[in-house]
């Protein structure tokens, strides 16, 4: 059977699998049934049980290692992760919820990445793990995690407490996932982001969600976005979305692939892709609920929406290069203050020679704006670049920073450059 073919038809068998069981009604009567679970146990207990379960794992087990337990999973939950990572707007410095943290393997990664990292859990035992495993890695006192254990379903926290809410793979496990979603409406500031990754509305029917039912009572829930959406809108989020992706490769020989380039919908390697996806996405929900405008309160602690007008004359003498003109803010993030800390916007200077080699990366700084720069606003500077001695023929090039965080030109913002020949006659060059 050709491949791609053949990887379809694997996909479609899950599906047909997941719709069996879902349709099936004398195997219905045998499963066991998620909302039974949750109306037999008090949270209390719910949260013993949890701990009951982690008090069985220690340091050395797999559990431990996560996401890397196992090949097969690590791929799995690797993929769910950096479909979060690449959607969730993070910045260092940001406040981040980390719900159902379970062995924080996930705040770990968030505080790696410089965030303020909340570990939530109804299990003790579990932060416990997690406290331990993070305190004992090489980087563990550069990272910022705090570890929370629940005492009931409302979340210990004040209104708009966090930037971010994060939850992967634990909504599944509560009693009462639209009480958990009212509270991240909750604990989220204006311009705050969820972002759920989850299975979907057949999860408990999976073998393996029976099989943790069955063993250690403990919740393996569906997923019906729909009305999670609704008791979102009701609670204050403002926007909802869903991620279409795919995690697997779906392979192919060098003819399929250019054919799947110059036609991605059309060509067998694009159908069977769409189809792959389709099939892996039927019991599978990541999601993100947005509460006001997210793009509108990013600032320069992230990247993202970073763009410049830069309108600067240069005027050369004997001892430095004089810059005087506008600034203008043509992105969509706020610049934070000049020299405000993290994320701050400078006028930063690269020196190079007349070789195009670079001698000093941070040559030299200046104040842009004692105060935030919305978009579209714009600032006038005028500043002095003394010339680095013994030196006559160089080039400076003028860019913008947001400190700790990336030169614009990095993100595509072109640099002003000026070439500095000392033996020639001083003068006023233009610079756009």
């Amino acid at each position: 059977m050709n491949p791609l073919r053949n990887l379809l038809s694997r996909a479609g068998a899950v599906r047909t699998r997941e719709r069996r069981n879902d349709d099936a009604a004398e195997g219905r009567d045998q499963l066991i049934d998620f909302r039974s679970l949750v109306a037999r146990y008090s949270f209390a207990e719910h949260a013993a049980r949890a701990d009951r379960y982690f008090s069985t794992l220690d340091l050395k087990s797999p559990v431990a290692r996560k996401p890397f337990a196992s090949p097969s999973e690590a791929a799995e939950l690797c993929g769910g992760l950096g479909i979060l990572l690449s959607n969730v707007l993070l910045f260092p410095g940001a406040r981040v919820l980390d719900f159902g943290a379970g062995t924080c393997w996930m705040s770990r990664v968030l505080a790696l990445l410089g965030c303020e990292v909340t570990a939530v859990d109804v299990s003790r035992k579990a932060l416990e793990i997690g406290e331990r495993l993070i305190r004992s890695d090489v980087l563990g006192d550069q990272l910022h995690v705090d570890f929370v254990p629940l005492e009931g379903p409302d979340l210990p926290f004040a209104n708009g407490a966090f930037d971010r809410v994060i939850c992967f793979d634990a909504l599944h496990h509560v009693p009462d996932q639209h009480r958990a979603i009212r509270e991240f409406a909750r604990v989220l500031k204006d311009g705050g982001l969820a972002a759920l990754h989850e299975p979907g509305p057949y999860h408990s029917r999976s073998s393996q969600s029976q099989y943790e039912m069955r063993t250690y009572d403990v919740i393996e829930a569906d997923v019906q976005v729909q009305a999670l959406f609704e008791t979102a809108r009701a609670a204050g989020f403002t926007g909802a979305e869903m991620a279409v992706f795919n995690t697997q490769a779906l392979k192919t020989d060098l003819a399929g692939f250019d054919a799947f380039l110059s036609n991605p919908v059309g060509s067998p390697a694009g159908r069977s892709f769409v189809g792959n996806t389709a099939a892996l996405l039927e019991n599978r929900r990541t999601f993100f609920l947005y509460k006001g405008d997210v793009l509108g309160r990013m600032d320069s602690r992230s990247s993202a929406g970073l763009l410049a007008g830069i309108g600067l004359s240069a005027n050369i003498d004997d001892r430095c290069t004089r810059f005087a003109g506008t600034v203008t803010n043509r992105g969509s993030s706020i610049w934070r203050p000049s020299f405000s800390g993290l994320g701050g916007v400078n006028i930063g200077i690269h020196l190079f020679g007349s070789d195009g080699r670079l001698i000093n990366q941070d040559y030299a700084r200046f104040a842009l704006s004692l105060e935030s720069v919305a978009p579209g606003q714009s600032r006038d500077v005028e500043f002095s670049v003394p010339h680095p001695p013994g030196i006559e023929r160089f080039e400076l090039v003028v860019d913008l920073v947001a400190e700790g965080i990336v030169w614009f030109e990095i993100c595509g913002q072109p640099a002003l450059r000026v070439a500095v020949r000392l033996e020639e006659k001083p003068g006023v060059e233009p610079v756009t």
